[in-house]
C-alpha cells in the first residue's frame, strides 16, 4: 500500500531533483491530459509557493527492491483553482491511489476545486470517489466542455475524524 507524504522544507538541491522527477512523471505518465498551463505552473513552482495558504503537494511512494519510488502525485495551488494536478504511474492505477491522493489534499487543505475535462472518464471517477461535486460546467482551456469539482471539509467533519484517528491511537 503506497504511503503519502507532504513534500516541504527540502533543501534547494534536493527541490530542484524532486521537481525534476515530478515533471518526468507527468509528461510520461500524464496520458496528454495535463494542460500546458499545470505543466508550467509545476515547472517553475518553489518550496516558498508550496508555503503559500492553500498550496500542498503530495506523493505517494511505494517501497521496491531498488528503495523508495514515486507512485504518484497531486499538486494544489490556491486551494486548486490555479492548479489541481494528479498524476498516477501507470503500474499502479486501479488502486484508487488518486482518489486517496485528493481525499489527502482535502484534508490538508479543508476546500479544493479541481477542472476535468468531461471526456476524462479517469479523472472524473477520481474526484467522484474522493468525495468532490461537480458544481459548474464550463469550456476548458482546450475547447473542450470542463467540470468544475469542489470539495469542503466542515469543522464537523474535520473534528470527527481528528477524534476517529486518537480512538484509533488509544492503547
Amino acid at each position: 500500500m503506497p504511503e503519502i507524504s507532504d513534500v516541504q522544507h527540502l533543501p534547494t538541491r534536493s527541490w530542484l531533483l524532486r521537481r525534476r522527477q515530478l515533471l518526468f512523471l507527468a509528461r510520461s505518465s500524464g496520458g496528454m491530459r495535463i494542460t500546458r498551463n499545470a505543466l508550467r505552473q509545476l515547472a517553475v513552482l518553489t518550496p516558498e509557493q508550496l508555503g503559500n495558504p492553500g498550496s500542498s503537494l503530495l506523493c505517494a511512494y511505494v517501497r521496491t527492491e531498488k528503495g523508495l519510488r514515486i507512485a504518484g502525485f497531486s499538486l494544489a495551488l490556491n486551494y486548486g483553482k490555479d492548479a489541481c494536478i494528479v498524476i498516477v504511474r501507470p503500474l499502479y492505477r486501479g488502486r484508487r491511489l488518486g482518489a486517496r491522493l485528493l481525499s489527502a489534499q482535502l484534508k490538508q487543505l479543508h476546500h479544493l476545486t479541481c477542472s476535468v475535462a468531461a471526456d476524462n472518464i479517469a479523472s472524473l471517477k477520481t474526484c467522484f470517489r474522493a468525495g468532490l461535486v461537480a458544481t459548474e460546467m464550463t469550456t476548458g482551456p482546450t475547447g473542450k466542455p470542463t467540470l468544475i469539482f469542489r470539495g469542503e471539509l466542515t469543522e464537523d467533519e474535520q473534528t470527527a475524524k481528528e477524534g476517529g484517528m486518537l480512538c484509533q491511537n488509544l492503547s
